[in-house]
């Protein structure tokens, strides 16, 4: 997943890692093998309140998220690209109540090859390396995976124009795309009612 991402019907097969990938140079790339993980040790407990099939809202941002705990309370933890993949995955797995991820890999991508892990409510992490390299919030993911200007999937072209005034908004061979600074997303079109169909950041591997 670098910055680019599909048309509503394919998003949720480039995020498991389709054959190509976008451009190079639009994505961060993951941090130094030796960069620090904001990230602990192993997971916590989950809440027993909290659903078991994923989580309610997430921070995203260009260089990682911060998923909210279980339950309430407050967010967790930043989980920064280049974190190790076993201890991002292990926390993941805790505040979705125990369920493991599908995974899966491409090694045709762009990037290099890429490894992937996918929750119920349509959050996929990207792993390269053994590290955290990307994250990808698809069609399904709830109103409360949002950026910091409140951007997430459903709001609409306009309030991505409100929110990032600089935003660059294309139609390729994959349909409608926005791209401001570090962050990506699809659109339902171009238009200042269009909705936006995903949301990406850091490495990705997209069919074009």
């Amino acid at each position: 997943m670098t910055n680019r991402a599909l048309t509503p019907a394919l998003a949720l097969a480039a995020a498991l890692g389709l054959v190509a990938c976008s451009p190079a140079g639009d994505s961060p790339a993951p941090a130094p093998a030796d960069a620090p993980a904001a990230v602990p040790a192993a997971a916590p407990a989950a809440d027993p309140a909290a659903p078991a099939t994923g989580l309610d809202a997430v921070l995203l941002e260009g260089d990682g998220f911060m998923p909210a705990n279980p339950g309430g309370g407050g967010t967790g933890l930043k989980l920064s690209f280049g974190a190790p993949r076993a201890t991002v995955i292990a926390y993941m797995t805790g505040l979705h109540g125990g369920t493991a991820p599908r995974t899966d890999s491409n090694d045709e991508c762009g990037a290099g090859p890429v490894q992937f892990a996918r929750w119920d409510d349509d959050l996929t992490l990207a792993f390269q390396d053994g590290k955290f390299a990307g994250w990808w919030a698809g069609e399904q993911a709830p109103a409360g995976f949002s950026t910091a200007q409140d951007i997430h999937v459903g709001s609409t072209l306009a309030e991505v124009r409100a929110a990032w005034p600089d935003v660059s908004v294309m139609n390729d061979s994959i349909g409608p795309e926005f791209a401001s600074a570090d962050i990506f997303g699809t659109l339902s079109g171009t238009t200042a009612s269009a909705r936006v169909t995903a949301l990406w950041a850091g490495v990705s591997c997209i069919f074009r």
